[in-house]
């Protein structure tokens, strides 16, 4: 049911590899369709605790290059090599070749979506005009120099952003301080320094509701790819954390998680938020 019948996609591939010291694993899903000359690429996000965690401890560490576009995290771009041969295996085969493709992932998996992207397209495997990436919940997953590099690549890329999920703001960027804070005492992250965490890509932000139909903005204005009018303008009180966490698993009013094990059904599955609606607060 996750596809209309006359597409034919079908499942060419899915890998998984064990990506950290606790033997937690990461997943990819290949699903393909020569009848309409596409491929999608689905990552498989944050599976346990323990794995947010890591990937967080991660995060404040020393960055790695990637292929020369600049810094990303660590446990990120380890995660994205274990999974790569699989991708390989699907660029390599020329019946797939003028395939457009779409790469995707909610919070970790977002991270290894926008990774592989940019290598497919950094690498000359596909054209930038034949790749797409929109990812969900993602964190910031590089450095500014990373940033610049990629969105220099040229494929579209969006960033889906709901309400107050704290993770695209983790890690938290360097906030410029010579620049007012807004009445929520938010500050733009600078926009200048090419060691420290930056987004790329350009947010989409669902800043109260998922549901068909509701707000959301396109979030073109300043910094690039940080704008202060979209979620960026908010600050986290972490004795609001369990809304912050709620917002990160609840997108387009399912569970993520549940979706999946629910074999992706059309009713809604999501649990009831906490207490008051944050973000209404700051936005009106």
């Amino acid at each position: 049911s996750t596809f209309p019948i006359e597409e034919q996609r079908f499942l060419f591939t899915s890998s998984e590899a064990v990506c950290d010291i606790l033997d937690s694993s990461c997943l990819l899903f290949i699903v393909s369709s020569t009848k309409v000359n596409e491929t999608i690429i689905a990552f498989r996000g944050t599976k346990s605790t323990s794995q947010l965690l890591l990937e967080g401890w991660d995060t404040y560490g020393v960055g790695s290059d990637f292929i020369g576009m600049g810094k990303v995290n660590r446990y990120f771009l380890r995660a994205q090599d274990k999974l790569w041969r699989a991708v390989l295996e699907f660029l390599a085969r020329f019946e797939y070749r003028d395939h457009s493709m779409i790469f995707t992932g909610h919070s970790l998996g977002g991270a290894m979506a926008a990774l592989t992207a940019a290598r497919t397209v950094k690498q000359g495997y596909s054209p930038a005009s034949a790749v797409r990436l929109y990812t969900f919940g993602q964190p910031r997953t590089g450095s500014y120099e990373f940033a610049k590099n990629f969105d220099a690549l040229g494929f579209e890329s969006y960033r889906v952003v709901y309400a107050s999920d704290i993770v695209p703001h983790q890690p938290f960027c360097r906030k410029d301080e010579l620049a007012p804070p807004n009445r929520e005492g938010s500050r733009p992250c600078r926009a200048n320094k090419d060691d420290e965490a930056y987004h790329h890509g350009v947010e989409i932000w669902y800043p109260e509701s998922m549901k068909p139909g509701s707000l959301y903005l396109e979030c073109l204005g300043e910094p690039k790819n940080e704008d202060m009018n979209c979620s960026d303008q908010l600050t986290f009180d972490m004795s609001n954390m369990d809304a912050f966490v709620w917002d990160h698993k609840h997108y387009f009013d399912v569970m993520v998680s549940g979706f999946g094990i629910s074999g992706c059904s059309d009713r809604l599955i999501g649990s009831e938020k906490p207490t008051q609606s944050y973000v209404s607060k700051v936005i009106s």
